[in-house]
């Protein structure tokens, strides 16, 4: 029966980037509308997870699963239990109200990490190159949106004063924070140069309008790459020739292609018409002034009924910008902790085992959560994150075993 397990996490992470909220109510599924029965709440890719994670818990036991996590099986009962806690409280304060947001935005994210341990290695990679050509096909069809002025997908939220693709990750910003978190990941992952992909990505971000991710990402780029650029100055690129010139050549191309869709798409406009603190921007620093509000009993236990309903009076707008903030108000600091525990302690233990890109995309996603309230909306983005780093950290340490496992072997030979 477990040898069957891996179709789940593949589904899963599929249904995660193409079936976006509003994608789902387009075909008659009540996910992100007011109304309707709570198991239509929770997004196709969790149901599969659960079902997963049930799976090899009654066949393998905590155990099992242990042995499968190694290192990482503490770190991962400790966000399991801070998750489930949080969950239990959330559903004694506001009953069924929300919970579909702790399963799809938290809970999926912890579970698929056992499932994702019972791969081996060339379904683990083919699950990495399967998210990279899936961010490759969202931009491209972001950038596409932005040029045309047409969205893929009808949606539903307040209109902004300028046009921006919403692909099919449901909101702007929630494709930006995705995109940005996942792309330095899975950039080596495609038939593509890296840079192309890098570049596709960045086209993308302007698409969505997310100016901090967009700032934040080439920062990232050009520290990731800092290191590789040195040492190829300082002791050449021993490959191919004919290899590297055909990369410039694509880089060329790949420049003023961008170049093109800079200028012709009119993306550079709206930079340029935004380089100041708009309403957008503001929202995000008066968010600070609800936490004023809130009694010492509130800091504790969460904002009042009244308060919340009363968030749009004081920021003119009804969401929180900032989800530490949203926490707080929703859960207290009773709820706001072990959320914060269970998202970025296996961050924490990825950051320290990871490799330099891996540390740089964590960072990366840590800056890029704060500019836009993604982490208290039902969103994939932690799911796919959590996902990548585990692929990546797993499959380098299989990698470093087998180099050490021929080691081993030629010295006992000699």
């Amino acid at each position: 029966m477990l040898s069957k397990i891996y179709l789940l996490p593949f589904i899963a992470i599929a249904s995660s980037i193409l079936l976006g909220g509003y994608m789902l109510e387009d075909v008659g599924v009540p996910y992100v509308s007011q109304g309707g029965s709570p198991l239509f709440k929770i997004h196709l890719y969790s149901y599969l997870i659960l079902m997963g994670f049930g799976l090899i818990f009654l066949f393998d036991g905590m155990k099992g699963i242990a042995q499968r996590l190694g290192s990482y099986y503490r770190f991962w009962l400790i966000a399991l239990a801070c998750n489930v806690f949080v969950i239990l409280y959330g559903f004694a304060i506001h009953g069924s109200s929300g919970m579909a947001y702790l399963v799809n935005t938290f809970l999926a994210p912890v579970l698929i990490v056992p499932l994702l341990a019972y791969l081996n290695d060339n379904q683990k990679s083919f699950l990495l190159k399967l998210i990279a050509y899936l961010i490759l096909l969202n931009s491209l069809v972001a950038v596409m949106e932005y040029m045309l002025h047409f969205r893929l997908v009808k949606v539903d939220f307040q209109e902004f004063s300028f046009f921006r693709s919403t692909a099919f990750l449901t909101h702007p910003l929630n494709n930006a924070l995705i995109t940005v978190s996942i792309a330095l990941l899975v950039a080596n992952k495609t038939k593509l140069p890296g840079f192309v992909y890098m570049l596709i990505v960045a086209l993308a971000l302007f698409a969505f309008g997310g100016r901090a991710a967009l700032a934040i990402f080439i920062c990232a780029v050009s520290v990731s790459f800092a290191p590789m650029l040195w040492k190829a100055i300082t002791q050449g690129i021993p490959d191919n020739k004919q290899k590297i010139a055909l990369f410039m050549l694509i880089g060329y191309f790949s420049f003023w292609a961008g170049a093109y869709l800079l200028v012709e798409s009119g993306i550079t406009e709206r930079i340029a018409s935004k380089l100041y603190i708009d309403g957008s921007a503001s929202a995000r620093l008066d968010v600070f002034y609800l936490i004023d509000q809130l009694s010492v009993r509130e800091w504790i236990f969460g904002a009042s009924h009244r308060l919340l309903e009363s968030i749009e009076l004081y920021l003119d707008i009804d969401v929180i910008e900032n989800y530490l903030v949203g926490w707080i108000f929703t859960f207290g600091l009773v709820g706001a902790v072990p959320l914060f525990v269970t998202v970025f302690v296996p961050l924490g233990y990825f950051a320290v085992s990871g490799n330099y890109i891996e540390r740089v995309t964590i960072l990366s996603f840590a800056l890029v959560s704060i500019t836009n309230n993604s982490l208290t909306t039902k969103t994939p983005a932690l799911l796919l994150l959590f996902t990548c780093l585990y692929l990546a950290k797993s499959l380098r340490e299989r990698l470093l075993a087998r180099q050490n496992s021929h080691l081993n072997s030629g010295c006992s030979h000699a």
